[in-house]
C-alpha cells in the first residue's frame, strides 16, 4: 500500500485540533478519539509522522509484540529529543543552545527502560526494579502521609486553594526528589527541571525563546546529576543514585552513566508529572460529581477504585510511540518496516468494545484492564508508587476537608500537550472537618 492509498488524517478530522493543542480540543479530545475509533482506527498522520492507533485491541496487539514493534522512539517527534534534533544544527539558535541540544541527542542514543527493547530492557528493569516494589512503596507510606498532612495543614482557612499548585504538584515532586537525593533547598530548581522536560512532551514545536530556556534547564539537570553521581562513586550513600551505580546482575554489565542519566529523566517525568496529573484529575472528577463524592465519602475503601477509573478516563500519559521493525498489517492497514505508530492509550481506554458504557465510572473494580500504565513488558515501573501516593492523597483530603467545590466559573485549563493530560490549575473552596 503506497502513500496515495493508505488511510490518512484529512484537514477536517477533529484530531488535527488536538495535535495543534487548541485549548478546547485539549480540554476535551474524546470526541476526536471516538471519530478515529469509529471510522479510522489505524490512520496515518503527516503531522506526527506516524500511524495513529486508537482501538483497544489494536493497541494491545502492538504492546504484546515487542519484537515487531520496537520501543526505541517511545516519545516520537513530540519530545525533548525530537526538539533537540531540530535545533542542534540550526544556525538561528545560539551556539550554547545548539551544544545543549546536541548533548541531549547524544544522551538519548542510550536506550533506557521506556525506549529499550529486550534483552536490554529486561537487564535494565531488573537492575532498578527493587526500588519500586510493593514492599518498598509500603515502607514509604508513612512519609507519603506526613507530606500530605503538611500540605493540607498549609491550606488557607476556607480556601480557595489551588489543588494543582498546593497539593497535587508538591506531593509527588517531594517524593521523587527525596528518592533522587535532591535536598529541600533545591526544590524550586527541581520544579524548574520538571517543567522543562515535560514541556517538550506532546509538543511538535515551541517558540524560540522557550526552546532556549528549556535546553538551558535540561543541561543544568544533566550537570547537577553528573556531579552527584561523581560524589556517590567517591562516597556511597543509602539512596537511589548509589543503588544505580552499584546495581549488578549475574553475568550483566553495570549501568553506564548515560543510562543512569536517562533513567533519572524518566523517573523525573513518570514519577512526578504523571502522578500530579492523576491526583488533580481525581479531585476534579469528585468535585464535578457530588454523587460520586458522596459515594466515596461513605466508604473510603472505594478511593483506589476511583483512582483506577480516573487512570482509565484521564490517562496522564495519553499515548506512546512504537517503531515497526517489519512489514505487518494492523487494523486493515499495511504498516511498513520503519514506520512509526502512536498508540493512543486514552482512546483505547474509552473503546466501547473493551469498556461497555465507557463514560460511566464503575466502582466494582471491573475495568482494571485499562492501558494507562501500558501493558506487557513495558508496564509502568512506578505504577505501585503512583497508585499509593494518589490513594493516600485523596483519602486524606476527604477525611480532613468537606464541601469541596470549584472556586469560580469557567472551564478548567489543561496542559497544552496531546501526550500528557492534567489540569493546569484547579482552585477549590472547602471547609475543614472538625
Amino acid at each position: 500500500m503506497d502513500s496515495a492509498t493508505r488511510d490518512t488524517v484529512m484537514p477536517d478530522f477533529p484530531i488535527n485540533a488536538v495535535l495543534r493543542r487548541d485549548d478546547e480540543a485539549i480540554r476535551c479530545p474524546f470526541a476526536a478519539f471516538a471519530h478515529l475509533r469509529q471510522d479510522h482506527p489505524v490512520v496515518w498522520s503527516d503531522a506526527l509522522g506516524a500511524w495513529m492507533v486508537s482501538r483497544y485491541d489494536d493497541i494491545r496487539e502492538v504492546l504484546k509484540d515487542p519484537v515487531t514493534f520496537s520501543s526505541r522512539f517511545a516519545s516520537g517527534r513530540s519530545s525533548v529529543t525530537g526538539l533537540a534534533e531540530k535545533i542542534a544544527d540550526d544556525p538561528d539558535f545560539p551556539e550554547e543552545t545548539r551544544r545543549q541540544a546536541a548533548r541531549r541527542v547524544e544522551l538519548s542514543k542510550s536506550s533506557v527502560l521506556l525506549t529499550a527493547d529486550p534483552p536490554l530492557h529486561k537487564r535494565q528493569r531488573g537492575l532498578v526494579a527493587m526500588a519500586f516494589t510493593p514492599r518498598r512503596v509500603k515502607e514509604m507510606e508513612p512519609e507519603f502521609q506526613a507530606i500530605v498532612d503538611s500540605l493540607i495543614d498549609a491550606f488557607p482557612e476556607g480556601g480557595p486553594v489551588d489543588i494543582m499548585r498546593d497539593f497535587a504538584m508538591p506531593l509527588p515532586m517531594t517524593v521523587i526528589a527525596r528518592i533522587l537525593g535532591v535536598p529541600h533547598e533545591l526544590m524550586p530548581t527541581f520544579k524548574k527541571w520538571t517543567i522543562a522536560f515535560t514541556k517538550g512532551v506532546g509538543a511538535l514545536d515551541l517558540p524560540r525563546e522557550e526552546l532556549i530556556e528549556l535546553f538551558a534547564d535540561v543541561d543544568e539537570f544533566y550537570d547537577y546529576f553528573t556531579a552527584e553521581l561523581g560524589k556517590r562513586r567517591r562516597e556511597p550513600q543509602d539512596d537511589l543514585l548509589t543503588d544505580l551505580l552499584q546495581a549488578r546482575m549475574s553475568g550483566e554489565e553495570s549501568l553506564s552513566e548515560h543510562e543512569i542519566l536517562q533513567m533519572l529523566v524518566q523517573f523525573l517525568v513518570a514519577g512526578n508529572e504523571t502522578t500530579t496529573n492523576l491526583i488533580g484529575s481525581t479531585v476534579k472528577r469528585l468535585v464535578d460529581s457530588p454523587d460520586l463524592m458522596a459515594s466515596v465519602r461513605s466508604d473510603l475503601s472505594r478511593v483506589p477504585v476511583v483512582v483506577e477509573e480516573t487512570l482509565r478516563l484521564e490517562a496522564p500519559a495519553q499515548g506512546l510511540f512504537r517503531l515497526a521493525m517489519a512489514d505487518v498489517e494492523l487494523g486493515g492497514q499495511q504498516i511498513r518496516d520503519g514506520d512509526m505508530l502512536y498508540l493512543m492509550y486514552s482512546s483505547g481506554n474509552r473503546d466501547e468494545a473493551a469498556f461497555p458504557e465507557p463514560e460511566e465510572i464503575r466502582l466494582d473494580g471491573s475495568r482494571s484492564h485499562h492501558l494507562a500504565f501500558g501493558r506487557g513488558e513495558h508496564v509502568c515501573l512506578g505504577s505501585n508508587l503512583a497508585r499509593r501516593e494518589s490513594a493516600i492523597a485523596i483519602t486524606t483530603l476527604l477525611q480532613r476537608v468537606e464541601g469541596l467545590a470549584h472556586a469560580g466559573p469557567g472551564p478548567t485549563p489543561y496542559m497544552r500537550s496531546f501526550a500528557l493530560r492534567g489540569p493546569l490549575a484547579l482552585p477549590v473552596t472547602f471547609t475543614r472537618r472538625s
